[in-house]
């Protein structure tokens, strides 16, 4: 049986220190965007990030460290890069290569997909690369990093358990997991509805399709998060976003 003290540390390495680095990442991610797109004053804009943090970043990062230990969720890759264990620099190697692979050949193409049908999506929709490079570079890291916190490490992490302990297994077996992904997947289209509103091109086209595409890449991420790692998502993230916001930046 294990001391109190050698559960405080146990605690410190898997959960306290994975989480004041997930929280710090995605408090800076956010606030550098927000930094760069917002006219005016700063701080009023601040409060915002500060409250999301409180009251979305904290719970779920804190649940997912928690209910993801010993089903492979979670965030074992950053915990073991944190404590410097041996094999996980190449882990992560392994994992960033995957995740690049496969998030840039998926944003790529929807970015056909889009070009394909673009004549049926409402013209009130923003075209991609508008916020420009760097904009297009910032949103992609705050949203690769907060996002996957958010759906992956909380919402996925949190229906899997409740999965695993509703059916009374051992794991997270194929089934689980594939629910897991799916439902937490479609969550993730379903939180882009609002920013779609926003531009005023919430038409029947313009949800389904903003569902659909963002669904998709849910079901990658969150399978290279539940077989891969965390890292292995956000990377994945970020891949198809610079694909999607950035790269199309450029075009002429």
């Amino acid at each position: 049986m294990c001391s109190p003290n050698e559960r405080y540390t146990a605690s410190v390495r898997t959960i306290i220190l994975p989480l004041l680095v997930l929280l710090s990442l995605t408090l800076a991610a956010q606030l550098s965007s927000l930094a760069y797109t917002i006219d005016g004053s700063f701080l009023p804009a601040l409060a915002p990030s500060v409250l999301v943090l409180c009251v979305v970043t904290i719970p779920l990062a804190t649940l997912g460290l928690i209910l993801g230990q010993n089903v492979g969720l979670g965030a074992p890759l950053l915990t073991d890069l944190l404590n410097r264990k041996p094999g996980s620099g190449k882990q992560l190697f392994l994992d960033a290569r995957l995740a690049l692979c496969l998030g840039l050949g998926l944003g790529a193409l929807l970015v056909l997909i889009r070009y394909v049908h673009q004549p049926f999506l409402p013209p009130e929709m923003p075209e991609l690369g508008h916020r420009g490079p760097l904009g297009g570079l910032l949103v992609s890291i705050g949203a690769a990093i907060g996002e996957e916190v958010w759906l992956r490490l909380g919402v996925m992490t949190i229906l899997a358990r409740a999965l695993v302990y509703l059916y009374r297994r051992d794991d997270v077996d194929a089934a689980i997991g594939w629910s897991a992904i799916v439902i937490s997947a479609i969550a993730f289209g379903a939180i882009h509805l609002p920013q779609l509103a926003s531009y005023e091109a919430a038409s029947p086209v313009g949800i389904v399709a903003t569902v659909l595409g963002n669904t998709l890449v849910g079901l990658l991420f969150g399978w290279l998060y539940w077989r891969r790692s965390l890292i292995a998502a956000m990377i994945g993230h970020f891949a198809v976003d610079i694909v999607l916001h950035v790269l199309t930046a450029f075009r002429t």
